[in-house]
């Protein structure tokens, strides 16, 4: 069995969602994680968890989505949702330093605040940072990551940086702050990322789909959906030249560590 960690499966038309979970199972994914992007979208993800009995939620506000110094309301909110049940994760939330992306110092405040809420309700994290162009060397953003997971002692409740697209050296920072990364679709495609895949322990990996709404691929069956998750693992298994049912069990026994299954 696996688990999705990172998903936005809530943000289908609502007809389509017990067929991908119908597909999600019949290819051996025992759980999803679907993510909320601000408050009005955890609310959605929090509703559709409880709705379905192998989907989970992940409530927060993503960089993209903090236009504004992240209010009091908001964080209330948030803790309001992150006392849910079948909320499991503080995401998704993170940093984006790109062109478009709101002012770095708004976006660097609120990412704090939701890390301190996650440590107040023991959740776990789910996070990502992007630079320009999703540049590897880039290091503007990262450093601003490393420096709040180092005062906040994120190791206390843990995490996972979602949809991993780095070097080695920084995914080993990330490790010994105590995070783990989650690989997803990019390892089949992007042999950049293969070395940092070879490198890190299978006791520290987690895999993910980050599937949403592709309305953009006009053939609906291009969609990445939680079932494409084997592919993942496939992948995992055979940079690492590991028995491909070994690290799909060490994959699932740490995503239920992290998450509190």
């Amino acid at each position: 069995m696996i688990i999705d960690t990172h998903a936005h499966i809530h943000q289908h038309d609502e007809h389509e969602i017990p067929e991908i979970i119908s597909r999600a199972l019949e290819c051996n994914v025992s759980k999803i994680i679907t993510a909320g992007v601000n408050i009005t979208d955890s609310k959605l993800s929090l509703r559709i968890a409880n709705k379905y009995e192998n989907v989970y939620s992940g409530v927060g506000i993503h960089p993209e989505e903090i236009k504004s110094p992240i209010s009091k309301k908001d964080i209330k909110a948030l803790k309001s949702l992150s006392k849910e049940n079948k909320v499991k994760v503080i995401s998704e939330i993170g940093l984006d330093n790109q062109k478009t992306s709101p002012e770095i110092k708004i976006q660097e405040e609120g990412f704090y605040e939701q890390i301190k809420l996650a440590k107040e309700e023991k959740l776990p994290i789910i996070f990502h940072i992007r630079e320009e162009n999703n540049d590897f060397e880039e290091s503007f953003a990262k450093d601003i990551a490393i420096n709040i997971f180092s005062e906040l002692s994120i190791g206390d409740i843990g995490g996972a940086a979602h949809y991993f697209a780095g070097k080695w050296d920084y995914a080993k920072k990330l490790l010994d702050l105590g995070l783990l990364i989650s690989f997803a679709k990019p390892i089949i495609y992007n042999k950049s990322l293969h070395e940092t895949v070879s490198k890190i322990p299978s006791e520290k990996i987690i895999v993910e789909t980050d599937s949403y709404p592709q309305h953009y691929k006009p053939d609906r069956s291009k969609w990445t959906e939680p079932k494409d998750i084997s592919n993942i693992v496939n992948k995992i298994a055979e940079i690492k030249q590991i028995n491909r049912e070994l690290i799909e069990e060490k994959i699932h026994n740490n995503s239920i560590k992290l998450l509190n299954f």
